[in-house]
């Protein structure tokens, strides 16, 4: 059974899925200076786009997801292009707008799998950062068994949990409580990690000294470091990975994101040297700039160009749906409803 945000749903209902999007979010406190130590102003537009995508932090309006309708017609186009559920994974920390999703999926006609958590320690509003442990643990058992603050509907999954380059207590004490909370519930927990750091390992040690199994842990955006040996050994403890396409941005002058073309070459070569890994893939749609309106790749990039171009590349059907269907559904699925 999965948890939607219309109602629980069968694992085998749920279809080609995308383990990581953002659909209405906020996340105004990651706003940075430019490369050059300006400042980008007003509203996302064409002039713009080579300034933003050279200092991809650096234009508040480009961090806000605030549009429900824009949010429908872009998810419809995704669906359309064969996206048949995603999971939204806008957390504490990010301005997360849980109420609005139910709409959102009936006029989109897409499931949407609502996760529940705490972003990176910079961003949390102060209230939930400075909860104790067991208050932590009580408001995601919450989310997971009950409903969501604010809606009629129960997380699916917790997360999307962040962690910085040196975990701080605040994320510390959410990765225990959400580690026990999601054992409790038979749910998964999806985590960010630093892209300069290699923490996966240590979240792994916290999440499973709780007693959440590592098949339970999906570590998102994994593309953010492309180590074959690192991966290869989150891989093999059992955690799933996912792999983020359609973002090409740079952030300061030693850092930017990887390209798709760099993203397929890893998956491919981790495929053929592990390929029992469980896998997922996503867009990690988060800022204005993505979406198609405004030039992104938008929500149904995997599918309508990523995946075709993994089959060329000799990806078989058998992966394509482990990645795209069966991993995410069975990452998704928890015992039926007491």
């Amino acid at each position: 059974m999965i948890e939607t945000v219309l109602g629980p749903i069968d694992a085998s209902a749920l279809g080609t899925a995308s383990t990581n999007e953002h659909i209405l979010t906020d996340s105004r406190g990651l706003l940075r200076p430019t490369r050059e130590g300006g400042t980008l102003d007003g509203p996302i537009r064409p002039g713009i786009l080579g300034d933003l995508r050279w200092s991809w932090m650096s234009l508040a309006d480009n961090l806000t997801l605030d549009d429900p309708g824009s949010a429908t017609e872009e998810l419809a186009a995704a669906h359309a292009d064969g996206v048949e559920a995603i999971v939204e994974a806008t957390s504490w920390g990010m301005g997360p707008r849980h109420a609005d999703l139910p709409e959102i999926s009936r006029a989109a006609g897409i499931h949407i799998v609502s996760a529940y958590g705490s972003y990176i320690d910079k961003t949390l509003p102060g209230w939930w950062s400075a909860q104790s442990e067991a208050e932590m643990e009580t408001a995601f058992t919450t989310a997971l068994t009950d409903a969501v603050p604010g809606t009629s509907f129960r997380a699916g999954l917790l997360g999307l949990l962040g962690t910085s380059a040196q975990i701080t207590a605040a994320e510390g004490r959410a990765l225990r409580a959400a580690g026990r909370a999601a054992a409790a519930a038979g749910s998964a927990v999806s985590i960010r990690l630093d892209g300069a750091a290699r923490r996966a390992p240590d979240v792994i040690e916290i999440l499973t000294a709780q007693g959440l199994g590592a098949d339970r842990i999906l570590f998102c955006n994994i593309d953010k470091v492309l180590d074959a040996a690192y991966v290869r050994d989150v891989v093999d403890a059992g955690a799933v990975v996912e792999f983020a396409f359609g973002s090409e941005h740079n952030f300061a002058d030693l850092a930017r994101d990887a390209t798709d073309v760099e993203r397929m070459q890893f998956l491919c070569g981790l495929l053929a040297d592990r390929p029992a890994a469980a896998i997922t893939l996503s867009c990690s749609v988060w800022t204005k700039g993505q979406l198609t309106r405004h030039g992104g790749m938008g929500y149904g990039h995997v599918v309508r160009r990523v995946a075709p171009a993994l089959r060329r590349l000799g990806v078989s059907e058998e992966h394509m749906e482990w990645m795209l269907v069966a991993t995410p559904a069975l990452l998704l699925d928890r015992p039926p409803r007491s």
